[in-house]
């Protein structure tokens, strides 16, 4: 009897004292610094994007001192949509015939259906993303209907470029129909032809534009309780 209550005893103390760990602000904050550590060196290698969300056991942008420290998961989601959206971006103005500047000027984004004024750096990771030229004659200069000072086809030339940098990006060539808002020269979208007092849609004008989304990569830190001698 006495050896059992010394054993009981003795498992009191050990599991106050476990407790006592768990708790200690100090081992929390250690746990943080370590997940951040990791976290850095994989963006500051270049394996990892800039652009990331951080789920302490599942709770979306909370702290990693609040993760548990008995199996409590601190996972960073990263995305690469806005640097590849901003990528492509630049790569559809830097490969457009110049004449007047306006087909240049027409490259104009969407995110989830709506137009996008503001930095590309602003748009949110799981967002699907539209890149597209505004002019009416757009399909015609990408697919050589219209003879340009470029080649035809820069819609896809974009799409392999960007997919190369950015490779976790799911890119798409496709025609778009654009509703509201206006081209570079301030018309109405969608372009529509008057003749004999009467407006009609111009058939088959649908721009051509690329469509994005994303499987962001994730990076995950498990903590493993600890470990008493």
């Amino acid at each position: 009897m006495a050896r059992a209550r010394m054993a009981e005893t003795i498992r009191e103390q050990i599991n106050l004292a476990t407790r006592n760990v768990l708790a200690s602000q100090s081992l929390h904050d250690l746990v943080a610094r370590e997940c951040r550590d990791l976290r850095d060196a994989q963006i500051s290698s270049g394996a990892a994007s800039t652009v990331f969300s951080t789920f302490v056991d599942g709770r979306r942008n909370d702290a990693e001192e609040h993760v548990r420290l008995d199996n409590g998961i601190v996972s960073y989601v990263f995305s690469y949509l806005a640097q590849g959206v901003a990528f492509a971006l630049a790569e559809c103005q830097k490969r457009s015939p110049v004449h007047t500047g306006a087909f240049r000027k027409g490259w104009a984004v969407r995110v989830n259906g709506k137009w996008w004024a503001r930095p590309a750096a602003a748009i949110q990771p799981g967002s699907i993303v539209e890149i597209v030229n505004t002019m009416p004659y757009a399909r015609k200069i990408d697919t050589g209907g219209q003879e340009t000072s470029v080649p035809p086809g820069i819609v896809e030339a974009v799409r392999q470029a960007t997919r190369r940098q950015f490779p976790t990006l799911t890119i798409a060539r496709k025609f778009i129909n654009l509703t509201g808002g206006q081209d570079a020269r301030g018309g109405p979208l969608p372009y529509v032809l008057k003749a004999q007092a009467l407006k009609a849609a111009l058939p088959g004008q649908n721009p051509m534009g690329l469509s994005a989304s994303e499987s962001p990569a994730v990076a995950t830190a498990k903590i493993a309780p600890p470990v008493r001698s």
